[in-house]
């Protein structure tokens, strides 16, 4: 077999000592935006099937384009931006009351409230132990400095916003581009590299429209009847609430129960019970009625690793991080069903027999 020229080795060398330098330079540079990069690429995901069939009527992608990003925009981000706000100002007040103003919690106090004083002396030491104030107190600085993160750096949100949209409108004029591109690029087979984004976006809307979206619909339901009747800081337990409800088989209960009793143990019977039904009849019955109709043929992720994903994505990232979570964790199920399929002892998947 001949030698390979000594310069062909050189300048293989030296190519990949080039790219090694570019590579690094230019993640210096996309490193402070990646994350809204991954965000506009999953909400490029989600759209897709929507652009698709906009494509279809109007043949011009980039209008197509730049009507989904403005739809986004108006119907998405304004929305989200003025609930985040207002969760962000209830945070910051029951902070401050309950510093201040702790006239509330007399009513949850076994020595000064008649309702506790009724129950058994067992039920009444076992609340005794339980300090509310501080509870209520540590959620609430909690939800006020991830969300307060938000609005820390207006120049930094505008900047943000800027790249996000105009990213989701180059991501959607090119989406057929970068596919082929990435077919490219790979080094597996076209069917593999098919197979792999397949699963992938497939993960991605089935975390979205399976879970996720899910759950916010029962967190905004839920703070809608907490304000209704009369829950303190309601839009930031129904953020709480839309949490709560990843959690395996006891989901959003966890929030409403102990709403429930709060209104019940200061006197606000009525409203308890009124609480109590709402509850039962809209939160609880979400999943099982609205959750099939999103969710159709998508995969169906495990909730606990949803759950995991959402709370380690919003301790590493911040609040983008009930986003970026759930994505990174497709990517991760993507490589698993590579790995599973033989990729790293064949070099190419293969077919199950069935």
């Amino acid at each position: 077999m001949p030698t390979q020229p000594s310069h062909m080795t050189i300048e293989k060398w030296f190519f990949l000592l080039i790219a090694a330098v570019v590579l690094y330079l230019s993640w210096q540079i996309v490193q402070p935006f990646i994350l809204v990069i991954i965000i506009a690429g999953v909400v490029t995901i989600i759209l897709s099937p929507i652009d698709r069939r906009l494509k279809k009527i109007v043949k011009h992608p980039r209008l197509v384009a730049a009507f989904l990003a403005i739809a986004t925009f108006f119907l998405v981000f304004i929305p989200l931006l003025i609930v985040l706000f207002l969760m962000g100002t209830q945070a910051s007040e029951l902070v401050r009351s309950a510093a201040t103003d702790t006239s509330w919690l007399d009513q949850l106090n076994p020595a000064t409230s008649p309702l506790i004083q009724t129950l058994p002396q067992v039920v009444q030491q076992e609340i005794a132990t339980i300090d509310v104030g501080e509870i209520g107190k540590s959620i609430a600085s909690w939800a006020f400095d991830n969300i307060g993160n938000i609005f820390s750096s207006s120049t930094k949100l505008i900047l943000n916003t800027f790249i996000f949209f105009l990213c989701l409108y180059y991501l959607l004029v090119n989406r057929d581009n970068l596919y082929a591109e990435a077919l490219a690029l790979s080094p597996l087979d076209d069917v593999t590299d098919a197979k792999l984004l397949k699963r992938i976006v497939n993960t991605v809307r089935g975390v979205v429209f399976g879970v996720l979206l899910v759950a916010m619909i029962q967190g905004l339901v839920a703070g809608i009847g907490m304000t209704i009747f009369g829950v303190p800081g309601s839009l930031i337990w129904g953020g709480i609430t839309a949490i709560a409800g990843l959690v395996p088989l006891l989901g959003t209960s966890m929030v409403l129960i102990p709403a429930v009793l709060y209104l019940f143990f200061t006197g606000s019977t009525m409203s308890a019970l009124g609480l109590l039904i709402w509850s039962l009849l809209f939160v609880s019955t979400i999943d099982n009625i609205i959750g099939p109709h999103l969710i159709g043929g998508k995969a169906h992720l495990n909730s606990f690793l949803v759950l995991i994903s959402v709370l380690g994505g919003l301790a590493a990232f911040g609040s983008v991080g009930a986003i970026a979570g759930p994505s990174i964790l497709a990517a991760l199920l993507g490589l698993i069903e590579l790995y599973k399929s033989g990729i790293l002892t064949t070099g190419k998947v293969q077919k199950k027999k069935t």
